[in-house]
C-alpha cells in the first residue's frame, strides 16, 4: 500500500476499481472525515451516514473521478457538500413540520376553539402527571390514594399499615412539593383564562 502515497497512482487505482485503493482510503480517512462531518452536522449517526455515502459515491463515480488537488481535499470537499445538503434538508423538514403544525392550528384550533381548550387540558394533565411521578415514593403513594382513589386518611393509613399522622405528614409534603413545582402552571392558567 506504500505505492498509494503517490496521489496519481492512488487516483489511477481508484479509477480502475482496485479494491486495495478503496481500503487504503477508508483506513486512512474515514475516522477524520466522520469527526469533521460531526462537527458540522452535530450528529454522530448522521456524520457516519454522510461519510459512508461519500465513499459509496466515490466508488460509483470512480471511472470519471476528477481530482484536482489531492484525494484528501476531494474527500473533505465531498463530505462538506454532503453536510451542507443534509443541513438544508433538515431545515426543509423542520419548515414542513412547522407549517403542518400551523395548518393544524388554523384549521382545527382557530376554527374550533374547543380544540384549543382540549389541547390545553391535555397539556395540563400531562404536566400534573409528571409532577406527581417526581414525588418521593411514599408521598406519591399517599397522594394517589387520596386524590385519585379518593380514600380517606384513615383508609390510607390502614392500607399502608402506617399511622394517620404519617399519612397527613406525607400528604402535606406532597402538596407542598406540587405547589412549588407547579406554581408556574397557575400563572399560565390565569393568563390564558383572563
Amino acid at each position: 500500500m506504500d505505492d498509494f502515497q503517490d496521489s496519481d497512482v492512488l487516483v489511477k487505482s481508484l479509477r480502475s476499481g482496485e479494491e486495495r485503493a478503496f481500503v487504503y482510503l477508508f483506513d486512512n480517512y474515514y475516522d477524520g472525515l466522520v469527526n469533521y462531518a460531526g462537527r458540522i452536522v452535530k450528529e454522530v449517526e448522521l456524520a457516519n451516514d454522510l461519510v459512508q455515502s461519500t465513499f459509496c459515491k466515490l466508488y460509483e463515480d470512480r471511472k470519471v473521478l476528477d481530482v484536482r488537488l489531492s484525494i484528501k481535499s476531494y474527500l473533505y470537499k465531498s463530505v462538506y457538500n454532503s453536510c451542507l445538503n443534509a443541513i438544508k434538508h433538515q431545515k426543509v423538514v423542520r419548515n414542513y413540520i412547522d407549517r403542518e403544525m400551523l395548518d393544524f392550528y388554523f384549521e382545527e384550533v382557530v376554527q374550533r376553539p374547543e380544540v384549543e381548550v382540549e389541547l390545553l387540558e391535555q397539556d395540563i394533565r400531562k404536566v400534573l402527571e409528571e409532577a406527581v411521578e417526581r414525588l418521593p415514593e411514599r408521598c406519591r403513594e399517599v397522594f394517589v390514594l387520596s386524590k385519585m382513589e379518593e380514600l380517606s386518611n384513615k383508609e390510607i393509613a390502614e392500607k399502608l399499615n402506617v399511622s394517620v399522622k404519617t399519612v397527613e405528614a406525607q400528604m402535606t409534603k406532597a402538596l407542598s412539593r406540587l405547589r412549588k413545582d407547579l406554581e408556574w402552571l397557575l400563572c399560565v392558567i390565569f393568563v390564558t383564562n383572563f
